[in-house]
């Protein structure tokens, strides 16, 4: 017998009366087959996703006063949103609340809901197939048992971490209580996903099965009844003698500091302190563990209500949104893509064999191919080593590491280039090399082949012109390494067609990457702003700043690594190329700092050489106090704020630059741009967010202060000056 909750369900298909607004439709319905409640989550206003929202609050409240007077034997969550289980809280939802105190009471009367089910007198089941993220997980948390498919869409987190919050549901509680604390604030600290194996083997979920035997798991594990302890570990789970010491010693008064200590200094470690929601999750670990569970969640809320509004939260939820307009706005431009599955990868070096292996990892078929054997063999060994780290990190069985190298196909000549509808270039940075590659390749390949550039400077007119179809030549601007950077810049010349900008983008997202758009110019958009940055630093150390005090002040205020340390991971030759190609085209505004001549003549390329500005024979590396004498230095009192405001204030007074020439336009390309590309703190939402923050007029007053004492290259960009003079913003809002 099949029955559905008249109270919970609205009726859209009678002819009679009018279909409801999708905001007045109900975000799930109950159905009720075999004495059992099928709680299905489906939330009509958003078409691919659910997420915890003030609606959703409204109809569980509804439920738990309904089920409960219920007779039947239990009931299940199960989502009808193919891939999602819940992917987590309505951030647009967050974004708009500014008072603690509303945040607090929000909170709380989730944790009231989710508890309203846990107390429920018959068990509970989450049927998870899909994201099951953030307060998804936590609402299966709260459930008695738990079951999720082995699909790989199927991913069990709480990533709230990376919006600058902690879980805020019962998350940062229920988890601890379940499987210990160590491995809890693994997963809390770093906000990483993990697959249906990981999470059975930690004790998340009770069981795992094929999608299609869903329905039917949950029903065995409904079987089974209420357990008598809520929060009961799966009996099956081993855990080791190392995670049970743990979780002895969090609990145990006097002796929980030694592993709350040693979490705070790893966090403090990777974030240098910049983002408070870690520190405060491991407080609130620390305290709730050994509290009653309605008060340890009464602490939770109260910690969670003071991040909401914090600055920090403020500033990386931005970047939430950002992130989703740009990949929004690409997936649009790749409408009209071009069908590829076979793709050409030109040069096996750490670049091109690193493009190769995403491609393949993605499913693409890759022709790979270099000058000799020798070349390809490196190139190839890159690839099936990074595939091994896949295999090492339980991303990848060893099968999948032997099917992924199979699509990588080498070759030293063109042989199968007339069957290539695509082809990315990752050729020696030179015109003139890449110009007779483009001809080799193009008396080889079918007419109608895109050729995609990887260059970081080289105006992508300029190299078109060798081709006989400059309509089909674009650029792919890839990061290094290329496995783990997450931007793409893509830049189309006057000459590129719609179609190939269509595909290009298209391989773009399918690669994995978040993709801007930009227009040619010479170091486009990134690599043009990044010089600056390094420049700037460069001429600091030559007026008497110490090489850490540089790295240091920067780093300190919120960068990954400090723009010298950067310059030795780039390399110092590459850097300095890619500012000849600069000083062509902008002139003495872009004059580099004699510091670079001087570290090149003295056969300084940075690490892969051993040293630059900092020696690579001992670890951890050290500044090289060599230089010193090199560059003929003299110390002088450089104060931090003037580190900090010359070297981000360079990149954005060039980025003002871009947008007067054309180059770029959209703010939320430009700060994906800078974040994703080479690492703006991410907390404080983007650069033209930054600038936002402290005022035109501030930035443009200091700039100019700069300018009457170091010269011309830090005067402000005539954008900036017209734009504090309006009291205007480059966002809206």
């Amino acid at each position: 017998m099949s029955t559905e909750n008249p109270e919970t369900t609205a009726d859209t298909t009678s002819s009679d009366s009018p279909a409801l607004p999708v905001e007045a439709q109900a975000p799930g319905r109950v159905v009720i087959e075999d004495d059992v409640a099928w709680i299905h989550l489906d939330d009509p206003s958003s078409p691919s996703v659910n997420t915890l929202n003030s609606r959703y609050f409204e109809w569980f409240e509804q439920q738990i006063q309904e089920l409960s007077q219920q007779s039947i034997r239990g009931a299940v969550f199960i989502s009808d949103k193919p891939g999602i289980f819940v992917a987590g809280a309505d951030i647009d939802e967050l974004k708009g609340l500014q008072d603690p105190a509303e945040v607090k009471e929000m909170i709380m009367r989730g944790h009231e809901l989710v508890s309203g089910f846990a107390d429920l007198s018959f068990p509970l089941v989450a049927a998870i197939d899909g994201a099951c993220l953030g307060g998804g997980l936590e609402l299966a948390l709260a459930c008695d048992y738990r079951i999720c498919t082995t699909a790989d869409h199927t991913k069990l987190g709480l990533p709230e971490v990376q919006l600058g919050l902690y879980p805020g549901l019962g998350g940062t509680q229920r988890l601890p209580r379940l499987i210990g604390v160590p491995e809890a604030l693994d997963l809390i600290l770093t906000g990483k996903s993990i697959n249906a194996r990981k999470a059975k083997k930690l004790g998340i979920v009770h069981d795992t099965c094929h999608p299609t035997a869903l329905r039917q798991a949950a029903l065995r594990w409904l079987a089974k009844g209420k357990p008598k302890a809520a929060l009961q570990r799966p009996k099956k789970v081993k855990k080791s003698l190392f995670a049970k010491a743990g979780d002895l010693l969090a609990r145990t008064p006097g002796a929980k500091n030694l592993i709350f200590d040693k979490a705070r200094e790893t966090v403090l470690k990777k974030s240098g302190g910049h983002y408070p929601a870690p520190l405060k999750a491991i407080e609130v670990v620390k305290e709730g563990i050994s509290m009653p569970l309605d008060e340890a969640l009464r602490l939770e809320a109260e910690g969670f209500s003071s991040l909401v509004i914090d600055p920090v939260a403020k500033g990386l939820i931005s970047i939430f949104f950002t992130k989703n307009e740009v990949e929004g706005r690409a997936k649009k431009m790749a409408a009209d893509a071009r069908e590829v599955d076979r793709i050409a990868v030109l040069g096996a070096g750490f670049m091109g064999s690193g493009v190769a292996q995403v491609l393949a990892h993605k499913g693409y078929e890759v022709l790979l191919k270099d000058r000799d054997h020798e070349s390809l063999g490196r190139g190839l060994k890159h690839c099936n080593d990074l595939f091994a780290g896949l295999v090492k990190r339980k991303k990848y069985r060893p099968v999948d590491q032997k099917m992924a190298m199979a699509r990588i196909l080498p070759t030293i000549d063109y042989k199968g280039f007339s069957r290539v509808p695509f082809l990315i270039e990752a050729v020696f940075e030179d015109v003139g090399v890449k110009h007779k590659v483009i001809q080799e390749v193009e008396a080889h390949a079918p007419e109608d082949m895109i050729f995609a550039s990887n260059t970081s400077t080289i105006p992508i007119g300029e190299l078109a012109k060798a081709s006989k179809r400059p309509e089909n030549f674009i650029g792919m601007h890839f990061f290094s390494p290329v496995h783990k950077m997450p931007l793409l810049e893509i830049i189309k010349h006057d000459k590129t067609s719609d179609e190939a900008l269509a595909t290009t983008v298209e391989i773009g997202r399918k690669m994995g990457k978040t993709v801007i758009v930009v227009n040619d110019g010479p170091g486009f958009f990134t690599s043009r702003v990044l010089g600056p940055f390094v420049n700037e630093a460069l001429w600091l150390l030559s007026e008497g700043a110490r090489i850490d005090q540089i790295d240091k002040a920067v780093t300190g205020w919120g960068w990954p690594v400090g723009p010298l340390a950067l310059l030795d991971e780039v390399g110092i030759d590459i850097a300095q190329h890619a500012g000849a190609v600069m000083l062509e085209h902008a002139g003495e505004r872009a004059a580099p700092s004699p510091v670079f001549d001087l570290m090149i003549q003295s056969g300084r390329k940075g690490r892969k050489g051993g040293k630059g500005f900092y020696n690579y024979a001992r670890k951890p590396k050290q500044v090289d106090e060599s230089i010193y004498d090199l560059i003929d230095w003299q110390e002088g009192q450089v104060p931090e704020q003037e580190i900090i405001e010359r070297t981000w204030m360079a990149m954005l007074n060039e980025t003002a630059l871009c947008i007067e020439d054309g180059i770029i336009s959209n703010p939320n390309d430009i700060d994906i741009g800078v974040i994703f590309g080479f690492g703006f703190p991410p907390f404080r939402g983007g650069i033209l967010r930054e600038a936002d923050r402290l005022g035109l007029d501030y930035v443009v007053g200091r700039l100019e202060t700069y300018a009457e004492r170091h010269g011309d290259r830090l005067k402000p960009a005539q954008l900036l000056v017209d734009m504090a003079k309006k009291n205007e913003t480059f966002h809206k809002s």
